[in-house]
């Protein structure tokens, strides 16, 4: 008898190369949307009310920026040690569990304390952790290389449409119910999500035999000289990307008199951009071979898009940078969590390790950014210290285009086996 593990429910996609050519991918890949959009709604969705946050709990910026910074550290803190659990606990569960985790803003209206709030949001950011490392295997198995930028660039693209839905919504939910319900409204969401993953969700767990040697394939990923360019061009814009939501709204607000409503439907454009820039470079990826220009071009855009949110805060060409900045932080994704999987020796635990470093470099970087852009302003009582020094880093993403190998003709190779 065979010792592939048994999967409930699997159909006739047996194995996971039957999987990508099977109708069934099509529901996969409906899931995992809802899965990504719905936590995406909790993700940012406190960066417009920041300074009613302020107030409520009578906290200075740096302690408020650990509303964004604390989710990002537990990326950083959890990331490897989740794709080191692909291979021993089942990966529909571990998907499962992680985006259970995820849906931790549900009870915020519970959270007198802001001590409370920090925790359920470090919760969240532990959900993703789990998750998202694990994704890259469950990519594999269903979706075929010619696939990965247009699956990559959606799924990264609805996380940011619900970033940018929520944007709009919370203050005029906060306004209607107070914040906190409005907090948890968002939350359960993710909840539903869960429930649908369970019910229909499909997965190949990972053989056991591939989890010998665990701990030596992290070591090496981690020395890999292509993982770490990734994970530190990747890290420039998301980090200010991160910094410009939850600090540019506050800045808006209090510097130019600008409402926080109106702030926050600023952020929800910076967002929207960013998701047609994705559509944008998914369907580029099939006319364009090449995948540095999908790096260097919106690595040079992004700092000074950065610099100009603020040098041109107040003006009518604000909206410029804006869009810009939105553009230049996502045009580069479905190419760069796609290039893991393209480069030679790629395996589910490579590729889950590769996707944990990105995130833990990038979490570092936005635990101490809006944290530094807090403590600046505290310090010194301007936000522009701190976001001009997070759009100069931004170029690391140019960098690292003009410094990674070109892997344009990967897509039409073929995965090694995953089961």
């Amino acid at each position: 008898m065979s010792d592939r593990p048994q999967i409930p429910n699997a159909g006739d996609a047996s194995t996971p190369s039957d999987q990508r050519l099977s109708s069934y991918r099509f529901v996969i890949a409906g899931l995992l949307l809802f899965l990504t959009f719905s936590p995406g709604l909790s993700m940012f969705a406190f960066s417009p009310i920041t300074p009613l946050i302020i107030d409520e709990y009578g906290i200075n910026h740096s302690t408020a920026s650990l509303l964004t910074g604390l989710v990002f550290l537990a990326h950083a803190g959890f990331s490897i040690p989740g794709a080191m659990l692909v291979g021993r606990v089942g990966l529909k569960n571990l998907i499962a569990l992680g985006w259970l985790l995820s849906s931790a803003p549900v009870f915020t209206f519970l959270a007198d304390d802001f001590g409370v709030l920090l925790a359920l949001r470090v919760v969240h950011g532990l959900g993703f952790a789990i998750a998202f490392p694990a994704l890259g295997a469950l990519y594999m198995q269903w979706f075929r290389p010619k696939e990965l930028p247009l699956i990559t660039g959606a799924f990264t693209g609805c996380m940011f449409l619900a970033v940018a839905i929520s944007n709009f919504a919370i203050v005029p939910m906060a306004d209607a119910m107070g914040f906190r319900p409005a907090l948890s409204v968002l939350g359960m969401v993710s909840l539903v999500g869960v429930v649908f993953w369970l019910v229909f969700g499909r997965a190949h767990d990972v053989r056991e035999g591939d989890t010998q040697g665990v701990r030596e394939s992290v070591l090496s990923v981690l020395g890999s000289r292509n993982a770490l360019l990734i994970a530190v061009a990747d890290a420039g814009p998301f980090v200010l990307y991160t910094v410009s939501l939850a600090w540019l709204p506050a800045f808006f607000n209090e510097v130019h008199g600008i409402s926080l409503a109106d702030a926050g439907s600023l952020m929800g454009i910076l967002s929207m951009a960013g998701v047609v820039s994705l559509l944008l470079a998914v369907l580029l990826t099939f006319h364009v071979r090449r995948r540095r220009p999908f790096l260097i071009l919106p690595g040079i855009v992004v700092g000074f898009a950065g610099l100009g949110t603020f040098l041109l805060a107040g003006t009518p060409v604000i909206y410029l940078p804006i869009v810009a900045l939105g553009f230049a932080s996502m045009f580069h994704l479905p190419v760069l969590v796609s290039l893991p999987m393209e480069l030679p020796g790629a395996s589910p635990h490579r590729v889950a390790v590769m996707r944990a470093t990105m995130f833990t470099i990038g979490g570092i970087g936005t635990f101490f950014g809006p944290l530094i852009v807090g403590a600046t302003r505290d310090l010194t009582g301007s936000y522009i210290p701190g976001l001009a020094l997070f759009a100069v880093l931004a170029w690391s993403l140019a960098i690292g285009g003009f410094l990674l190998p070109e892997t344009g003709s990967a897509r039409a190779n073929q995965y090694p086996p995953v089961d």
